[in-house]
C-alpha cells in the first residue's frame, strides 16, 4: 500500500494523532518530555498500537502482496513453525498469512528505516522512525522483539511456567521499554535491566486484568502449573465464581508477590532518568499500580467485569502528573 509523499512533520503530526486517540493516559504522560523526544515517542507508540492492532483484528492490514513480500512471508512462516512446534494457528490459513504478512512487510520496512533507506512514499509511521533511527540509538533488535510477541499471539497460546509469562512479557513490554529509554536517555546501563522489570511488572498487571478478553481470543497467558498448583484448571477460568474460591485467592497471592518483585527492581529505573525523562514511567507505573489496587479492592475478581479505572481515580492520576512536571521543572531550573 502506497501513501502519498509525507513531510517529516505531517509523520510525526500522524503519530501524535494515533496516540492522542488511543489512549489519553499515555498521550498524557509523554507531555511532560521535551519537544523533539515527544516526538520520537509517539512515533514508537503508534508502531506498536498498529501492530498490536493487526494482531488482534481491530485492524485490517492492506499490504502489497509482491513476489519479494511473499518469499519473506514463506521464510519466517518456516522460522515460526519451528518455534511453535508447528502448532496450528488460531486464524483460518488465509487470514493468518495476512496479518503474518503485514507484520513481515514491518519488519522489512523497519529494517529500511533504521538504514535510512526507505522511500519517499511509505507509511507515515516509518517517515517518523527513520528519523527517531537518526537521532536515537535505538536497537533494531528490540523493535524485532516487540514483532516476535505478536507473531506469538497469531497461535494459541497457553503458558505453562513463570518463564514462559515471563518471555511474552519481555517480548510485548520489555522491548518497548528497551526502545524508550534510548530515547529518554541514561548514563548507566543498569538502566536497561531495571526498565526490562518495568515493561514485564505492567505486563503481568495487564494479563491479570484481560483474562476474560483474552480466553474469548484462545490465549491463556497465566502460568497453567502455577494454576494447577493451585487447583485450578483452565476450564475453572470460565467461571465467573473462581473468584470467591480458596483456590484463586491462594493463586492470586503467589502472582501479586511476583508483580512485587519486578516492581521493587523496576523502581530503581527512575533515578537513572532525568528529572524531565522519568515523568512518563512513573506515571505510567502508577496507572498500573492503580489498575492493580483496583483488582485487589474486587478481592481478586476480574471475571465478572471489566476492570476500570473510576473517574476519581484518573484525575488522581491527572493531578500527580503536574506535580511531577511541576517537580522536574523546578529540578531542572
Amino acid at each position: 500500500m502506497t501513501f502519498v509523499t509525507t513531510s517529516l512533520a505531517d509523520a510525526y503530526a500522524y503519530c501524535e494523532a494515533v496516540c492522542r486517540q488511543a489512549s489519553t493516559t499515555f498521550y498524557s504522560s509523554f507531555s511532560a518530555l521535551q519537544m523533539e523526544k515527544r516526538k520520537a515517542v509517539h512515533a514508537v507508540y503508534a508502531l506498536c498500537r498498529w501492530v498490536d492492532d493487526i494482531v488482534d483484528g481491530d485492524e485490517e492490514p492492506h499490504v502489497d502482496a509482491t513476489p519479494e513480500l511473499l518469499a519473506a512471508t514463506k521464510a519466517r512462516q518456516a522460522v515460526i513453525d519451528e518455534v511453535h512446534q508447528h502448532a496450528t494457528p488460531t486464524l483460518p490459513e488465509e487470514e493468518h498469512q495476512r496479518r503474518l504478512m503485514a507484520l513481515v512487510d514491518i519488519r522489512g520496512k523497519l529494517a529500511a528505516a533504521n538504514d535510512g533507506h526507505l522511500d519517499e512514499d511509505e507509511h507515515p509511521i516509518f517517515i517518523a522512525l527513520q528519523d527517531v533511527f537518526q537521532r536515537y540509538p535505538i536497537k533494531l533488535s528490540d523493535f524485532e522483539t516487540v514483532l516476535e510477541g505478536m507473531e506469538d499471539d497469531l497461535y494459541p497460546v497457553a503458558h505453562q511456567t513463570w518463564d514462559e509469562l515471563r518471555s511474552y512479557c519481555f517480548k510485548v513490554a520489555s522491548a518497548v521499554g528497551l526502545i524508550l529509554i534510548e530515547i529518554y536517555g541514561y548514563e548507566d546501563r543498569a538502566a536497561r535491566l531495571h526498565a526490562i522489570d518495568l515493561g514485564i511488572q505492567m505486563q503481568l498487571i495487564n494479563v491479570l486484568r484481560d483474562v476474560n478478553e483474552d480466553l474469548e481470543r484462545n490465549r491463556v497467558y497465566l502460568p497453567l502449573e502455577v494454576l494447577n498448583a493451585h487447583n485450578i484448571s483452565q476450564d475453572d477460568l470460565s467461571r465467573t465464581d473462581i473468584a470467591q474460591s480458596t483456590a484463586w485467592k491462594g493463586f492470586m497471592a503467589e502472582y501479586m508477590e511476583v508483580i512485587q518483585r519486578h516492581r521493587t527492581s523496576a523502581a530503581h529505573l527512575f533515578p537513572y532518568l532525568d528529572a524531565r525523562a522519568r515523568v512518563q514511567p512513573e506515571i505510567m507505573a502508577d496507572a498500573y499500580t492503580s489498575i492493580l489496587n483496583e483488582i485487589v479492592r474486587r478481592s481478586g475478581d476480574v471475571f465478572t467485569q471489566p476492570v476500570r479505572l473510576s473517574l476519581f481515580r484518573k484525575l488522581m492520576l491527572g493531578v500527580r502528573l503536574n506535580l511531577r512536571k511541576v517537580r522536574a521543572r523546578v529540578l531542572r531550573a
